[in-house]
């Protein structure tokens, strides 16, 4: 007997998970970025422990468009985070990478 999936959660509702955990962290502020004002700007930015981040979310299987992963090069250009993510879990992994550059950077290599 098969067992039926587990229907994906909607980007709306991943994007409010998200933004709960991000505000519920300590020195990080984030907004959902509305889209209407400048087409292909990723879904939620961020600031966290003094670091941008760009964060593109879309239900999985899905991919950005040609103009969202334009934007997310330009801000990589410009040394800022910028991912496409489907899960809060690879969020938490941004912040963790963030996390170990700055105790690099603290404590030396």
């Amino acid at each position: 007997m098969t067992r039926p999936h587990a229907p994906s959660p909607s980007e709306a509702g991943l994007q409010a998970r998200i933004l709960k955990h991000l505000n519920d962290l300590p020195r990080c502020w984030a907004v959902k970025f509305p889209g209407v004002l400048r087409r292909g700007v990723p879904d939620v930015l961020v600031c966290y422990r003094g670091r941008f981040v760009a964060i593109e979310i879309k239900r999985p299987g899905q991919s950005p468009t040609k103009l969202q992963r334009a934007v997310i090069q330009q801000i990589q250009d410009a040394s800022g985070i910028a991912d496409v993510v489907c899960a809060l879990d690879e969020v938490r992994a941004i912040l963790l990478e963030i996390d170990e550059e700055l105790a690099l950077e603290r404590f030396g290599e």
